[in-house]
């Protein structure tokens, strides 16, 4: 009895299938896992386009030139032929009565000049000692221990200086002979033609002038110059010195382009010359010459200073150049139809230049953006034209074939509304990291406007997140 009853127990048990609970919670948690998984792909795998923002700026550059000096400089040459001795220092101002070398045709009045000058001692005068003090006083402010140039400079003049007066004193111990040998024209002194400052050296470039000067004559490397004092004797005709016969000379510097242009408008330029970092303010004027560019400096000072420089090295200084700053990195070339401006029509509604574009036997008017203008084309892209189309000219049966000229134009991705625009830009100026660009342009950028920052990472209506 009892086994039966516990068995009909056993038969009441029912069994419910198992049920298993999903947490909203966890499903949650796994979408945005997912989510975050997938933009952190497409973020490493897609091009990270940088947004910068347009404003107004300018670029220092200090720039420096080996500048073309040019002066007005007249050749003296030797009369006759004989024994050269000279009497004028040089880089020293004379007069035209100033006497400035000797000849001598016997040499006898040179053997004793050289006898008397080793023998003897010589007293300074005042004015004397003073141009001696007054050289070794500005070799010891300018002393410099790493440029040994101004050494043998102060070595050079001080010796020139030194023998110079040796010469005289000789001369002046001579007495009757001396007068002897001029008497009898075995000796003669020669004055300068022209007042001026003297230079004993010559380097065949005397004649050039601003009018004829080229890109020749920047060559360094096929540049001489003779040193006329190392010369004990001459022939008639052959060049003794040269008289510097004005304070007014010019430079001229070989420049590129971008500033060339950014400098158009300017009267004036302030330069540092770099051997003795002195500056000074220049008149500016402008030449181009078979292509190349060059800036033409007007100066009423320091010639004296670089008198036997035919190349000064010089820097340009407080070139500021100023306006819409924006990086290298930004500015792309894109390639553009140019339809002529005769093909240009207007709709009725608005002043939009349009064009009638031949369609079967009608024409359409399309209106492509423009994104530049000349005098003579207007440049548009391929978002509504294509190559081959035909233009028809106003109130004419000509036509005009697309794409039979094209033009390319530098400029940037605008993306003010979301997505890249090209925008037209004229560089002023340009360094290695960013450049100036003209403000207030028709179809380029103003101040504020946001720009691709990687401009070849992107193509026109690329929609920038």
């Amino acid at each position: 009895m009892g086994k039966k009853k516990k068995k009909k127990q056993n038969e009441k048990i029912i069994k419910y299938p198992k049920q298993y609970h999903f947490s909203i919670g966890f499903i949650i948690i796994g979408v945005m896992f997912i989510y975050m998984l997938y933009h952190l792909f497409t973020y490493i795998t897609a091009n990270n386009i940088t947004i910068y923002e347009v404003s107004q700026g300018s670029i220092s550059s200090n720039l420096e030139y080996n500048a073309l000096a040019i002066r007005q400089e007249q050749i003296v040459t030797a009369e006759t032929s004989g024994d050269v001795l000279y009497l004028a220092e040089n880089f020293g101002k004379v007069g035209a009565k100033t006497s400035v070398y000797a000849l001598d045709t016997t040499g006898e009045i040179l053997s004793s000049i050289e006898e008397s000058s080793e023998k003897s001692e010589i007293s300074l005068d005042e004015s004397a000692y003073a141009k001696l003090q007054s050289i070794v006083s500005t070799y010891v402010l300018d002393y410099d221990p790493i440029s040994f140039n101004k050494t043998y400079s102060f070595k050079n003049e001080l010796e020139s200086q030194v023998e110079q007066l040796y010469t005289v004193s000789a001369m002046e111990s001579m007495g009757d002979s001396l007068s002897s040998a001029i008497a009898s024209g075995s000796f003669a002194i020669y004055n300068s033609p022209v007042p001026g400052l003297v230079v004993y050296s010559i380097d065949g470039l005397e004649n050039i002038t601003i009018d004829t000067f080229a890109s020749e004559s920047f060559d360094i490397s096929s540049y001489s110059s003779q040193n006329l004092k190392a010369q004990e004797s001459v022939v008639a005709g052959q060049a003794v010195y040269k008289v510097i016969t004005s304070d007014h000379w010019n430079l001229v510097l070989e420049v590129d382009k971008a500033l060339y242009d950014s400098l158009q408008g300017e009267s004036y330029l302030q330069i540092e010359f770099l051997e003795d970092e002195a500056t000074t303010w220049t008149n500016l004027d402008f030449a181009e010459k078979a292509g190349k560019y060059y800036l033409v400096l007007t100066l009423d000072d320091s010639m004296d200073r670089y008198a036997d420089s035919r190349f000064v090295h010089v820097k340009i200084i407080n070139n500021n150049i100023s306006g819409l700053k924006i990086p290298n990195s930004s500015i792309v070339k894109k390639n553009f139809y140019t339809i002529p401006k005769g093909y240009m029509i207007q709709g009725n509604n608005d002043d939009e230049a349009g064009f009638l574009l031949q369609s079967g036997a009608d024409n359409m008017y399309v209106t492509p953006t423009i994104y530049y203008e000349t005098d003579d084309f207007y440049y548009v892209d391929d978002e509504i034209l294509s190559r081959g189309d035909k233009l028809v000219k106003p109130n004419s049966n000509e036509l005009y074939v697309v794409g039979a000229d094209m033009g390319s134009l530098e400029g940037v991705y605008n993306v003010n509304k979301g997505y890249a625009v090209f925008k037209q830009i004229e560089i002023l100026y340009q360094n290695d990291d960013y450049s100036i660009i003209k403000t207030g342009t028709n179809y380029g950028i103003s101040m504020y406007d946001h720009i691709v920052l990687q401009g070849d990472e992107v193509q026109e209506n690329t929609i920038i997140n």
